[in-house]
């Protein structure tokens, strides 16, 4: 009950904890969207190589690119279907290149409304649909391979980036504090907390900026401020706290 206690008081000092604390869950409420629209987006990418493939048989089959497109719809059970069989359904009541436009701008990926493009060209051009699939099968695999290996590699290096800054950082000075500092002078800790919480929490909001823009994520990295920042002060104070009532 003591640890709590001086762990509201020193929340009560800081002016900066009691401004970003209450906007931390909501701000945390709003990364979900975006972290979930970018997983749905990767899923629809990562499908496209087997699309292309798929229609580049269906081409070779016999079948037309409409054909092929609802064929391929009424097999696949995940958002790439769905988003086929809407297009198909579309198509009844307007023209197909509508239709397939719209695909694409549902996808939200630039990826698909590229190719979109590209097979609208082939088409206005008479170009051989089932070679231009196939090489655009073989081309976007080889493009999301080289994504998922450069992604993983970035998301290493800012997870790495997060642990130093927003946990390693805080504990050790918070240690460091307790341990060596200046408690048995008699110092006043709330002035000294007064200057490290600010210079943590923003230490913590530049790593998570800098997280972000390694990721090419910056803007979906801002919502994860207030939690990295309120998450390496409260683990500062804890830890001050934890140890100077264990020496007292």
């Amino acid at each position: 009950m003591q640890f709590l206690w001086n762990l509201y008081e020193l929340l009560g000092q800081s002016p900066f904890l009691v401004l970003i604390v209450p906007i931390t869950l909501p701000c945390l409420a709003g990364a979900i969207p975006g972290f979930l629209e970018r997983r749905r987006r990767r899923q629809l990418e990562e499908a496209l190589p087997e699309v292309l493939e798929s229609i580049s048989s269906s081409i070779g089959a016999g079948l037309g690119l409409q054909q092929a497109l609802t064929e391929i719809s009424r097999t696949r059970q995940d958002e790439t279907g769905k988003l086929l069989r809407q297009a198909i359904d579309r198509s009844r009541s307007t023209s197909f290149d509508a239709a397939l436009a719209e695909y694409a701008i549902n996808s939200r990926s630039i990826l698909i409304q590229r190719v979109v493009n590209l097979l609208s060209t082939a088409i206005e051009q008479d170009a051989p649909l089932g070679e231009v699939t196939n090489s655009m099968s073989v081309e976007y695999d080889r493009l999301n391979k080289l994504i998922n290996v450069r992604e993983k590699e970035m998301s290493g290096q800012s997870f790495l980036l997060l642990m130093l800054m927003c946990l390693l950082l805080p504990g050790v000075m918070g240690f460091m504090f307790a341990v060596f500092g200046l408690a048995a002078t008699g110092a006043y800790w709330g002035h000294i907390h007064d200057v490290m919480l600010p210079y943590l929490m923003a230490s913590a909001a530049l790593s998570v900026v800098i997280s972000g823009r390694m990721l090419g994520r910056t803007k979906q990295a801002l919502w994860w401020i207030p939690f990295w920042s309120t998450l390496s002060a409260l683990l500062y104070i804890g830890l001050f706290e934890s140890i100077q009532n264990g020496m007292a």
